[in-house]
């Protein structure tokens, strides 16, 4: 059904479509914009030829020696002049293309070119002395023309800025302190004046540099720094801070939330960083999930990319769950160092779109071979193999969540640890060099069947490690922040929605961690693996997952337990109040990188001892209960204790996805 309109012309109706109705709009747009910007040259290029003439009278009064040898009376001499530079002045200026200039954003970049205009109309008329009828123009005089044009062009283009930039300077609205880095965010002020409505009145800024502290930055003084808030909100009774500040190693961006918090009454508004924004580290749409991340108080992490790029440049890789929160990202940092292809294996076919769409456009050169397969079907991985013969195989593919797999751990032994085993022995068949498993904090001492299936698939993958020549490198770390399922994104959800949000205990600890962050430290890892080691990521402190719920409700302005409801539900099925990176007789050694630690492993297993239990496993799924496959699962990981939540499904059935905040993502 089309959408039609009727409009009167000329005394007669006629009808017409919703789309030539838009189109007409449109032809009629650009033709007022065509005539908007004639106007606007025609207005520079009267506006410059009052300044060429301006300049000439000008220098007449100071050199009144610019007589030319024309017979004719000064006044005609001096309009004769005056011509030549206006004819010289517009053409500088068309030639330098001046009159592209936009009048209210005139800057320093566009002085520049205004005075390669004049210096232009000054070469030009010390050529005109060159001709008999000139030379008796003074050799000073196109000195001084030039000097003269020049502050009367700037003049001119700056005039609009000069006048109605003072009238954004509001002293109405709330008290604001701009917490900005002053060398980096010096335009910030100019910006935020000019939006629309701002209702803000800026009292002063404050850096971390105290050198910057006494200097004004676009009219607005540096106060203080940052260590003396508490004493700058109240000496200027602010209202609002704004915050645009990255960490650093000397400056700890987290600690300064912290206390912005602790002083209370005032409303904290956050904008990333430009160092964030161009290295695509932040979501302007989603702002929550940067302050989390801030709020953790980490240094940035720093990795060799020189080693990462000699280890995958020209490398066939296959990532398998290429389409989950840690496969994608680890594909869209791979394309990165130019791989001679990549292969994404993918069971959810939407998925899969996604990340090759998006691979596609962002590295139109690279080959990116997408697959639509499951881990679980040998016939899918054998014909992925065969087909890219892969040097390097990431292992991503996994079910995580974990209190849906306490309801279904066959499928979380199907998943995690058959799935794991037909990947690794086909890697092993087609001859791939290097296999890295993606690991969980969960498969230290679990208490999921989740963490125990993960720590069986690592068994299982360092002792194949021991009979193949296939180089495998297990890598753990904990809960990524802005991954599905993870903390941050239920939490953000249910404060956008205004609905309250769930903590399964007060006490409840994750260790947090950027998705992106978290992959390149595991490129790293896997840079530096040899073979047979069990990687642990330096997550930092691990944080509260109560104070985390605080932490959001009020970085988005809210009250917690006022606005935004913060309740307590009980632990789930399979979780901890605190998770671990190492077991107890698991310690660290140091590695080349700061951030990434070899565990210690006290015992290596037996690939055959291992393979036979593991089918004994498989052949009995169909046949037992959950409590006995969790009952199973203890003979093979000795450090596995099921939680004392059942896992069995209750007579009235409960929701397994409430908002809490502890879904684990890999």
């Amino acid at each position: 059904m089309s959408i039609s309109a009727t409009v009167e012309r000329g005394g007669r109706i006629e009808r017409r479509t919703f789309k030539e109705l838009i189109t007409q709009a449109q032809k009629i747009a650009g033709q007022y914009l065509s005539v908007k910007a004639t106007r606007r040259r025609v207005f520079f290029l009267l506006g410059d030829a009052l300044v060429a003439t301006l300049t000439i009278a000008v220098v007449n009064l100071l050199a009144p020696q610019p007589v030319i040898s024309f017979s004719v009376s000064q006044p005609q001499r001096l309009l004769i002049l005056a011509t030549a530079n206006i004819i010289l002045t517009i053409g500088a200026n068309f030639v330098l293309r001046n009159y592209s200039l936009a009048w209210v954003t005139f800057s320093l970049s566009d002085l520049r070119k205004l005075f390669a205009a004049s210096s232009l109309v000054t070469m030009c008329q010390f050529l005109l002395r060159l001709f008999p009828a000139w030379r008796a123009l003074s050799p000073v005089s196109p000195v001084l023309i030039g000097l003269i044009l020049f502050f009367f062009l700037a003049a001119f283009r700056g005039s609009k800025r000069l006048l109605v930039e003072p009238l954004f300077t509001s002293v109405e609205g709330k008290r604001t302190l701009l917490a900005i880095s002053a060398r980096c965010g010096y335009f910030i002020p100019n910006i935020l004046r000019r939006l629309t409505n701002f209702n803000y009145y800026i009292v002063g800024i404050v850096t971390p540099d105290p050198n910057q502290v006494g200097n004004y930055e676009q009219g607005i003084e540096v106060v203080g720094t940052t260590d003396d808030i508490e004493a700058i909100v109240e000496r200027y009774r602010i209202e609002v801070v704004m915050v645009m500040l990255e960490s650093n190693p000397g400056f700890s961006l987290g600690d300064f939330y912290a206390r912005l918090h602790q002083i209370g009454k005032v409303e904290v508004k956050t904008m990333p960083s430009l160092v964030d924004i161009l290295e695509d580290r932040s979501d302007l749409g989603a702002l929550e999930k940067l302050c989390i991340h801030e709020l953790t108080g980490r240094p940035p992490v720093t990795v060799d990319v020189n080693q990462m790029r000699r280890i995958f440049s020209g490398k066939r890789i296959l990532v398998t769950g290429a389409g989950g929160s840690i496969g994608s990202e680890l594909c869209r940092q791979l394309a990165r160092f130019s791989p001679e292809l990549l292969v994404l294996f993918e069971r959810d076919d939407s998925n899969l779109f996604y990340i090759e769409r998006e691979l596609r456009m962002f590295y139109p050169n690279l080959r990116i071979q997408p697959f639509l397969g499951d881990i679980n079907h040998t016939q899918d991985l054998e014909r992925a193999f065969a087909e890219s013969r892969p040097e390097i195989v990431f292992h991503a593919a996994a079910y995580k969540h974990v209190p849906v797999l306490e309801f279904h751990p066959e499928e979380a032994i199907r998943a995690n640890v058959l799935g794991t085993h037909f990947v690794a022995k086909t890697a092993i068949r087609y001859h791939t060099r290097t296999f890295i498993y993606i690991s969980t904090d969960k498969a230290v001492n679990p208490t999921s069947v989740m963490g125990a299936t993960k720590r069986l698939g690592e068994m299982l993958v360092t002792a194949m490690n021991e009979v193949s020549d296939m180089k495998v490198v297990v890598v753990r770390f904990g809960n990524v922040l802005d991954s599905r399922g993870s903390v941050s994104t239920i939490f953000r959800d249910a404060i956008v929605k205004r609905q309250p949000i769930t903590v399964t205990h007060p006490e409840m600890k994750r260790y947090l961690m950027l998705t992106s962050e978290a992959v390149t430290l595991v490129l790293q890892a896997a840079a530096l693996g040899k073979g047979g080691e069990v990687f642990v990521l330096d997550m930092g402190k691990p944080v509260r997952i109560w104070d985390l719920a605080h932490r959001m409700v009020e970085l988005a302005g809210l009250t917690p337990n006022v606005d935004i409801p913060i309740i307590v539900t009980g632990v789930r099925p399979g979780e901890k109040l605190f998770e671990e990176l190492l077991t107890a007789e698991e310690g660290t050694i140091a590695t080349e990188h700061e951030r990434i630690y070899r565990a210690r492993i006290s015992q290596n297993h037996s690939y055959p001892e291992l393979l036979g239990k593991i089918s004994e496993l498989e052949a009995k799924l169909e046949f037992l209960n959950p409590d006995e496959i969790k009952k199973a699962l203890t003979q093979f990981v000795p450090t596995y204790r099921p939680s004392a939540v059942s896992g069995t499904i209750p007579a009235r059935p409960v929701s397994i996805f409430s908002p809490s905040g502890i879904e684990k993502a890999e």
